[in-house]
């Protein structure tokens, strides 16, 4: 994963001499080119940040198999983000704000007797951010930076006997320690400390519209675990979390000054 983090960071940066080659048709061809390195970014934004997780399931997989359950894999999953920032004055070109995502993905089977089960595996992440911005070329930025907050694992096994339910029946139930061994819902929660260090590169179509692509790799650690939000879960492996990159693409809508 590693590896695989520092190729997509190194093709980020060897992508950037061949953008930076685009020029300013709206200059005067009799005038010279400006220094776009030593601009001052000013502004701010928000906006929609989809993100691909390439995280490691290995662990995870383990518990699912042996629960008779498909194995999450090396499939990526899919989050919805968001992010808004502004530039402070004080220093040059430092922009800070938030950021937040979350997605997941649903591993299920349905064995004899119709009884279902799956496994619901939610992530979500965010806090504050903070990123220096560099102007390489007309319109063109690359943002290095990072954000630090909170984020979650969150883990929802269901089983269920494929059994009619009415109002009734479930009240019943209830009552009955065998059927509830057969029908349930539990939920896993994991808290961490998220620390998340990332690259973008931006570029501005209009004053107020701005494209990126960009890669980070969320680190987190000092976890709890609840059950239900309530119960605290002992020995829980310390490789149940999130760890691998992201890519991530954005659309943000603001001002940038050129």
């Amino acid at each position: 994963m590693k590896k695989q983090f520092v190729l997509i960071l190194a093709s980020l940066f060897l992508a950037i001499p061949l953008i930076s080659q685009d020029k300013d048709d709206e200059e005067d061809n009799s005038s010279t080119s400006r220094s776009y390195w030593n601009r001052s970014k000013i502004g701010g934004a928000g906006g929609v940040t989809p993100i691909v997780g390439m995280f490691d399931n290995k662990e995870i997989d383990k518990f699912l198999t042996l629960s008779g359950l498909p194995a999450l894999g090396t499939d990526p999953i899919y989050l919805i983000g968001g992010e808004g920032y502004g530039y402070i004055m004080f220093l040059k070109n430092i922009r800070m704000g938030g950021f937040g995502a979350s997605g997941g993905k649903t591993v299920a089977t349905i064995s004899a007797g119709n009884l279902r089960k799956e496994v619901e595996y939610n992530v979500s992440y965010g806090g504050f951010l903070v990123d220096y911005v560099q102007p390489i070329a007309y319109r063109l930025d690359i943002a290095l930076g990072a954000s630090i907050g909170g984020g979650e694992v969150n883990l929802t096994m269901r089983r269920d006997d494929g059994g009619f339910k009415t109002w009734d029946t479930l009240w019943t139930d209830f009552g009955n320690p065998s059927k509830l061994a057969s029908s349930y819902t539990r939920q896993l929660n994991g808290t961490f400390v998220v620390f998340t260090p990332h690259i973008n590169i931006e570029y501005s179509l209009l004053t107020w519209l701005q494209l990126r692509i960009g890669a980070g790799y969320p680190i987190m650690f000092s976890p709890e675990w609840k059950l239900d939000e309530k119960y605290d879960i002992n020995n829980v492996p310390s490789k149940i979390k999130v760890s691998g990159y992201t890519i991530n693409a954005g659309i943000m809508f603001g001002f940038f000054g050129w």
